[in-house]
């Protein structure tokens, strides 16, 4: 009888590594999708990672002597260590989040033959896959072949070395020793759909800082200008320990200060694994999704003696069950409304042009293409960025088949998902562009007698909004997801036609940043202005017929739908 050959420990996690990668989205190499075997698919990749290595090194080896005069070695070292020390921060902060407690893997492990240590290892390891390698390929490229150009000693190559692993490693363990303590502190981050809103804070926040720091640095001549960014970063640098250390063990040889940047990352990393020995299980045990609990909807609720009574209630449902619940509040109402903030400020702390644009005044027809492409952007990001219409039939789950029941006609149903769409997507979008023209006239940008330029980028904005958001209705109609486990199934998915607009909506953006800039100064002739009056007269009747046509086919073709799905 032939027993089975015992799983070793080792191959035990690095098996549920290469699970746990599968399942939070990352590639593994050598996977089953893979076209030649498991070991040359690694051999490839090893060699892939070799080469590009290599390359790096050839080309700062060669540039070395045109830049010793104006950036000096340390300093290049210690900025570049600086910055892939925050580099594997803000990377590990979101792996981390995602890998040890937004993933519901925790429950199905634990009754699994794997220790605690082992679970903690493979998701550590999936966590620091990337930083780690990001780090030992460029800054042993880019170090080294500064350093042996220069003719650094044996002390600066083996820092360097031991460098490209412990900084990401410190990074790395100071996210997750963050990111513990935060989640055992702040109980209301426990919840998943808050964890994706801070995120997106953070993530913006740092977009922001970054354009301010490129916006500082730009000025002066280039070689001055990476001088003096070099010098800043690299005196920041001095604050971390490990850095600091490390470079006196590598430009001064000395052996202390190698034993105190070895100490201070395994001090790091100790605090980092006590914290999660400590905190980690009980806490993303814990870890909830946000939920709403449905009422079903009586007959009396809905019967009224005219059709608007149906509609009106229908509606009012609709909007009460998206508005009680913070997922869908976060994905349908917040993203569709704060979408300016995300294009805005960064353009205008980026480019100090920006806001002089305030100065023109705007004649007949540049006026009317830039409220036709702002209009057109507003309604593919107001309704691209929100996910209520492409999951508004998905999302009734079990009350769908109550709601089927009830003597209301589907496509009252239908309209009453339409209409409460329509409404939060023309916030974001409509109204918007209606303050923004209000403010243009009194500004002075736009003169009176062209105000009805507003006007048209408004119904041309209501218009897209229209035919997008009943696209978005009828692709959900056809095939509803009527079982799930959580509200947040739908709540982080943009469909196809989000994707699309939010593409649009990013082309017509610059089309009308673009009129902004040139058509003040182009628009003289009169033939110009003639054929910009036909484009937006033409595009304009295109919309009105576009939005019509597709909303009268939509409430038809979504009501046959809706009879038809399978409950």
């Amino acid at each position: 009888m032939n027993e089975r050959k015992p799983t070793g420990s080792f191959s035990k996690v690095r098996k549920l590594i290469n699970v746990l990668k599968k399942s939070n989205g990352k590639g593994v190499v050598g996977d089953s999708g893979a076209l030649i075997s498991p070991a040359a698919a690694r051999v490839l990749v090893l060699g892939g990672l070799l080469l590009i290595t290599c390359v790096l090194f050839a080309g700062v080896y060669w540039i070395q002597p045109f830049v010793a005069g104006i950036l000096s070695l340390r300093g290049v070292t210690q900025a570049l260590m600086l910055i892939l020390l925050i580099m594997s921060f803000v990377l590990a902060l979101k792996d981390v989040v995602t890998v040890l407690y937004s993933s519901d893997d925790l429950e199905l492990l634990l009754p699994m033959p794997f220790s605690a240590g082992q679970i903690v290892m493979a998701k550590m390891a999936v966590v620091s896959s990337f930083p780690i390698g990001m780090s030992v390929v460029l800054l042993n490229a880019v170090c080294l072949g500064l350093g042996i150009r220069a003719g650094a000693g044996a002390a600066f190559i083996i820092g360097t070395v031991l460098s490209s692993v412990l900084i990401p490693v410190t990074g790395i363990a100071g996210a997750v020793l963050l990111v513990v303590i935060i989640f055992r502190i702040f109980g209301f981050i426990r919840n998943r759909d808050m964890i994706v809103a801070l995120g997106g804070i953070f993530t913006f926040g740092l977009t922001i800082a970054y354009i301010v720091l490129n916006s500082k640095f730009r000025s002066g001549a280039s070689g001055e200008a990476a001088a003096a960014t070099v010098g800043a970063v690299s005196s920041v640098s001095n604050a971390f320990p490990n850095i600091l250390f490390m470079s006196k063990f590598m430009f001064e040889g000395s052996i202390p200060g190698l034993l105190i940047s070895l100490a201070a990352s395994a001090v790091m990393a100790a605090l980092a694994m006590t914290a999660v020995r400590a905190f980690y299980f009980n806490t993303a045990l814990s870890m909830q999704n946000t939920g709403t609990k449905k009422k079903a909807l009586s007959g009396a609720d809905l019967r009224g003696g005219k059709k608007n009574d149906a509609l009106k209630a229908l509606t009012s449902y609709e909007a009460k069950s998206s508005r009680r619940n913070p997922a869908y509040w976060i994905y349908g109402f917040v993203m569709s409304l704060c979408w300016p903030v995300l294009f805005a400020l960064p353009m205008a702390l980026g480019n100090k042009n920006f806001l002089d644009l305030s100065a023109l005044t705007l004649n007949r027809t540049a006026a009317l293409t830039c409220f036709m492409t702002l209009a057109i952007a507003a309604s593919c990001f107001s309704c691209g960025f929100n996910i209520l219409p492409g999951s508004a039939f998905s999302r009734e789950g079990s009350s769908f088949a109550v709601l089927r029941a009830l003597p209301v006609d589907c496509k009252e149903y239908y309209r009453s998902k339409r209409n409460f769409s329509l409404f939060v997507c023309s916030i974001g979008s409509v109204l918007y562009l209606v303050i923004l023209g209000i403010v243009c006239v009194a500004a002075g940008i736009i003169r009176i007698e062209n105000s009805w330029t507003i006007l048209a980028g408004a119904c041309a904005c209501f218009l897209l909004n229209l035919t997008l958001i009943n696209l978005m209705l009828l692709r959900d109609s056809k095939k509803p997801r009527l079982t799930w486990d959580s509200d947040t199934t739908f709540a982080r998915k943009l469909g196809l036609v989000n994707i699309i607009a939010v593409v649009l909506g990013t082309l017509m953006l610059v089309a009308f940043l673009s009129a902004m800039a040139l058509l003040p100064a182009r628009m003289s002739s009169p033939a110009a202005e003639r054929m910009i009056l036909i484009i937006c007269g033409v595009a304009e009747a295109a919309l009105i017929i576009l939005g019509l046509s597709v909303n009268g086919f939509a409430v038809r073709k979504a009501s046959q739908n809706l009879k038809k799905v399978e409950l």
